[in-house]
């Protein structure tokens, strides 16, 4: 699933959230709904992919007051360039501060988001549409059309209904 901003950072929220939590020490099972991850990142920015802006700001969201703050000072903008750097991904920026790939293209984010998922501790199972989630004793339940998992903790990561020719749709909202 995939978390676009308003203004500013556009992020796969699914492979961020099993990289980080895995980079945290944690073992990951990424559920993709999609046969493959990342098909609606390749549309995001015109296919160029727009990783952050130099001139993000609270003010260029929407929510209310206070809505983005949090996250926007755990993960600026020099933390996102520095991440997507540590992955291997070189970057440009244009004078309205919009940050791209040097490629100018959005499989150049995938390519590296893709590559980092192939870790030991990340169990990437692509082609599993979420079902149901239900809270058992030991955390959670998670049915797709065809298993079940369980875990301890759990991230929905599903994106928004737009953009529904390259994968956005109405999961999130019904779980």
């Amino acid at each position: 699933g995939f978390s676009i901003a308003y203004y500013g950072i556009i992020i796969a929220a699914g492979m961020m959230a099993a990289l980080t939590a895995a980079e945290n020490g944690h073992a990951v099972t990424l559920l993709e709904r999609q046969g493959r991850v990342g098909r609606k990142l390749m549309a995001t920015g015109n296919g160029r992919c727009n990783l952050t802006n130099h001139h993000v700001s609270p003010a260029h969201y929407h929510g209310g007051e206070g809505f983005c703050d949090h996250a926007l000072a755990a993960f600026d903008v020099g933390n996102t360039l520095l991440y997507f750097a540590g992955l291997g991904l070189l970057t440009t920026a244009e004078d309205s501060g919009r940050v791209y790939p040097f490629s100018n293209m959005a499989g150049s984010v995938l390519d590296v988001l893709r590559y980092a998922l192939e870790r030991p501790e990340i169990d990437l199972q692509t082609g599993q549409t979420v079902t149901a989630v239900r809270k058992i004793p030991e955390g959670f339940s998670v049915k797709t059309e065809t298993d079940t998992f369980s875990a301890r903790c759990l991230i929905l990561a599903a994106g928004g209904a737009a953009g529904s020719k390259v994968g956005g749709g109405m999961d999130g909202y019904r779980l």
